[in-house]
């Protein structure tokens, strides 16, 4: 049987918050990009956070460090509160969607949901599932897909002409990578980059790393107001994960892996510094790669 396969999502605050909204959640909390990782540049993030969406590539280096912490975590063992939302992904091209319901079913107690929200209602039907058990209802839950598909058409790529890669091959489930608008964290200080919405760069004092707007280099014939989708076949190296905070410790969520990663303590105060520390150590694991991206689930 051929896997199920969906549109590539972008990794856009437009684009989520958009997604979001159809899927019946009021905009009482907001995708917004996070621009850089100093502090300067966090205070810029509407607080309180209670999610971060973080896009990054899959590379040799990466998936070399992930079946080494597979292996010391199942030797070693790890603490995982069974209130933790998490769900194995088996669609290709639905990180994004897999992301976004990590995030909101990790804080569903602060989400106004609408009456007829088709998020409230999967979340319902799928909690007393498995992680493998909710994969498959995704499979076959109509009004997400759909949803997912119509945010895919709608996002803009805005680059000019393609150059990304296929994925390395994984024994794991079908994975879905994303293409998407991103903005590569970048180690150096001295790095010219512009913020969206009219903001100016921050000045910097010592060398940290940065963010700079980024765009995959795709060339898409334009249609009206927006860019005609990714091909649904296109196969892409960019993969997002769910960063949340539970129960007051930091839960890496990410469905190509067995289990959440728990990634230690925090609050709702040190959220977003502390996930920011862990897409730090992303980075470092490949610092030849510019292709990160964050946006955090910020109160509006």
């Amino acid at each position: 049987m051929e896997p199920h396969r969906w549109l590539p999502l972008e990794a856009n605050p437009d684009v989520t918050n958009q997604f979001l909204k159809q899927l019946g959640i009021h905009p009482d909390w907001q995708f917004v990009d996070v621009y850089g990782m100093e502090p300067e540049l966090l205070s810029m993030v509407p607080r309180p956070v209670c999610a971060v969406l973080l896009l990054f590539p899959i590379t040799e280096k990466y998936e070399t460090f992930r079946t080494e912490e597979e292996e010391r975590i199942k030797a070693k063992g790890q603490d995982v509160k069974s209130s933790v939302y998490f769900m194995k992904q088996t669609i290709n091209n639905a990180c994004g969607t897999i992301g976004l319901i990590h995030a909101i079913a990790n804080n569903r107690d602060k989400m106004n949901f609408e009456t007829n929200s088709s998020l409230k209602k999967f979340l319902e039907d799928s909690l007393s599932m498995t992680p493998e058990e909710r994969a498959k209802y995704l499979e076959t839950y109509e009004a997400i897909r759909v949803t997912h598909e119509s945010s895919a058409h709608e996002g803009q790529t805005e680059s000019s002409s393609s150059s990304l890669s296929s994925p390395p091959s994984s024994s794991q489930p079908q994975v879905s990578h994303s293409r998407t608008k991103a903005s590569p964290l970048c180690h150096s200080a001295s790095l010219s980059w512009a913020k969206r919405n009219h903001v100016g760069p921050a000045k910097a004092t010592s060398p940290s790393i940065r963010l700079r707007r980024w765009r995959p280099l795709i060339r898409l014939p334009s249609v009206g107001l927006h860019s005609v989708a990714p091909s649904i076949d296109e196969k892409v190296d960019l993969h997002f994960i769910a960063l949340v905070n539970v129960g007051g410790h930091l839960y890496e969520l990410d469905g190509r892996k067995p289990f959440p990663i728990n990634h230690g303590e925090t609050s709702d105060e040190s959220f977003l510094e502390d996930a920011i520390e862990v897409c730090k150590k992303f980075m470092e694991r490949d610092p030849e790669e510019l292709r990160f991206n964050a946006i955090a689930l910020s109160a509006a």
